[in-house]
């Protein structure tokens, strides 16, 4: 009986370890990631061309089931450009909302940084985005920086 006892108890333990080990996984997702992040859009660069600016875009995920306010959160380059989400902006349960670096009208699912000229450096040494809270914590970030990720001009993060 005792044999049994203790068997169910390891049972029992070795269940609590494994539910405890899956824990840190699901905590380690950033409420907020980068996903899609063009950084050298296929096409001669031309500064001050608003399509070929509009298409260098990273788009932010909310990975959560709550809407998160954005507003004041930064997106950083290497150099410091940085893009603040304006106020008021929600990014829903499970959605994702595109920063492009040109002009264009803020809506729920694009906004645009408004810039004449590219943001991110499309050559060795590569660059990377840094998601911010507006106290300037970081929440997450993503580079490039090899041979073949600047060849092919996007990565996914």
């Amino acid at each position: 009986m005792h044999a049994a006892l203790r068997a169910l108890v390891a049972a029992s333990a070795l269940t609590c370890l494994a539910a405890t080990a899956a824990a840190p996984a699901e905590a380690a997702t950033p409420p907020l990631k980068f996903g899609r992040f063009v950084f050298n859009p296929a096409g001669t660069d031309r500064a001050g061309d608003n399509a070929q600016l509009n298409r260098e875009t990273i788009v932010v995920t909310n990975t959560t089931t709550r809407a998160i306010a954005v507003a004041g959160y930064r997106i950083k380059d290497a150099q410091n450009h940085t893009y603040v989400f304006p106020k008021g902006y929600v990014i829903g349960a499970r959605k994702s909302v595109t920063v492009h670096t040109g002009k264009g009208r803020n809506t729920a699912t694009d906004v645009y940084w408004n810039q004449t000229n590219y943001i991110w450096n499309n050559s060795a040494p590569g660059d990377t985005a840094r998601l911010q809270k507006p106290t300037g914590a970081g929440v997450t970030s993503c580079g490039y920086s090899t041979a073949a990720q600047l060849r092919a001009g996007y990565r996914y993060c």
